[in-house]
Formats: structure tokens, sequence, C-alpha cells
């Protein structure tokens, strides 16, 4: 019983209308778990992020930085965040 392996991660899209957010309120707005266990943010710009065909690819590609809790998410900015389950 439970959930498959391949449906164990979830990847969702959030729109961000606040004009300046951190990345730990923005992962709090989510939801308290992800609060909770935010370890860091994988940021990069969503112009830059279209020059590739997949996340993974712009990762390797160095264009993903790493942003801990005081970051402020600015516009355009794509927001992956990285944290422990609780």
């Amino acid at each position: 019983p439970g959930v498959p392996a391949e449906r164990t991660q979830t990847t969702k899209m959030h729109v961000l209308r606040s004009n300046e957010i951190s990345a730990l309120d923005f992962a709090g707005k989510l939801r308290k778990e992800i609060r909770d266990g935010f370890m860091f943010a994988e940021v990069t710009n969503c112009f830059d992020l279209v020059q590739f065909e997949s996340y993974g690819e712009a990762k390797d590609a160095g264009i993903v930085r790493m942003e801990g809790k005081e970051y402020v998410i600015r516009d355009g900015d794509v927001v992956f965040i990285n944290g422990n389950k609780k």
C-alpha cells in the first residue's frame, strides 16, 4: 500500500503576487512542513531557464544557484525549495 515510488516527489508551480518575500516565508505560504524543513532554495531566472531543455540541464550549465532562507525572491525567479521531511 501507499504511493508508488514514481509519485513520491511532487513538483508544483505557484505564482507569487507579493513584491518582497523571503524564500523561507514563501516556503511557509506553500505549507508549514516545507517551512519547518527548509534547507535552501535553488534559484534561477525564468528567461535564463527557457534556454535549456530541462531544469537538470540548466543546473549542469551552472545557471541555478543555491540561496538561503533570507533570500528575497525577485520578479522572474524560478525557485525550487529543498528541505528535510518532518
